[in-house]
């Protein structure tokens, strides 16, 4: 286990991102391993969500690289990346209001089953993907997140805390390597934020998992390393213990 835990899954190597005269990110050297979560942390405006935007495609840097699972990725289009693997739910949900529940997965499962096919098939050919194959997986993933029974119900009108669970069901069909959560707790009850923190320990067993997290309780419950960002760069990194007493992030972030 230990073994697995080195081996790098992405790094960023002088990643930067200017906007005019800010630096949103500025010389970011990140490594993130297999068969782990990692959260990130930091003040708001440290360059958290930026850093995040930049990995997953939606932004572009202003210089640096990106490497994911050995390959550079820094010109691939935040469609690719997906495609490759890499999954980011956003701080507020990005589900489909106006379609059913089955709908909303059944886009992404669609989507993975026919880029798997095509990956797989001589010539790039590939069958059409039959309704029972996306029944099949709606139901695997609903059932996943704890959302079973609800196919038909319009996703604009679960609670707010079943739409967070509906988006990480959309996120896991898509088949990712790295899923990336920005905020995932953001504007949950007490007993929702245990219930998602299980869920993500639960995916974590076959997902890598990328958290970015202002809930310190849930990063120390789940994160087996911390990056603290401040201003655009990175001020520390280790393991919760570690971060918890690390002078500099107590002086920055945590003491506040």
């Amino acid at each position: 286990m230990d073994e697995m835990v080195t081996v790098e899954l992405l790094s960023t190597h002088g990643l930067t991102r200017k906007y005019g005269g800010l630096v949103a990110v500025d010389d970011v050297n990140f490594k993130l391993y297999q068969e782990s979560i990692h959260a990130i942390i930091g003040p708001n405006g440290a360059g958290k969500t930026t850093l995040v935007s930049l990995i997953c495609g939606r932004t572009t840097p202003s210089s640096g690289r990106i490497n994911f699972k050995g390959n550079d990725i820094t010109g691939l289009s935040s469609a690719k990346r997906v495609q490759a693997g890499i999954v980011y739910t956003f701080q507020v949900t990005s589900i489909f209001s106006n379609l059913s529940c089955y709908e909303n997965i059944a886009l992404s499962v669609q989507r993975n089953l026919r880029a798997h096919q095509k990956g797989t098939s001589l010539l790039g050919k590939w069958r059409m993907v039959s309704e029972a194959d996306i029944e099949l997986e709606v139901s695997k993933y609903l059932l996943e997140v704890g959302l079973e029974g609800v196919q038909t119900q319009i996703a604009g009108t679960l609670p707010y805390g079943h739409q967070k669970l509906l988006e990480v069901a959309m996120s896991l069909a898509a088949g990712p390597k790295l899923l990336i959560l920005d905020e995932p707790t953001q504007g949950l009850a007490e007993a929702e934020i245990e219930n998602l923190t299980q869920l993500i320990q639960e995916i974590s067993k076959s997902v890598n998992v990328l958290l970015i997290e202002h809930n310190m309780e849930v990063v120390f419950n789940l994160a087996e390393h911390v990056t603290v960002m401040d201003n655009g760069s990175i001020l520390a990194e280790g393991t919760p213990a570690e971060i918890e007493n690390n002078d500099a992030v107590q002086a920055s972030y945590l003491g506040n």
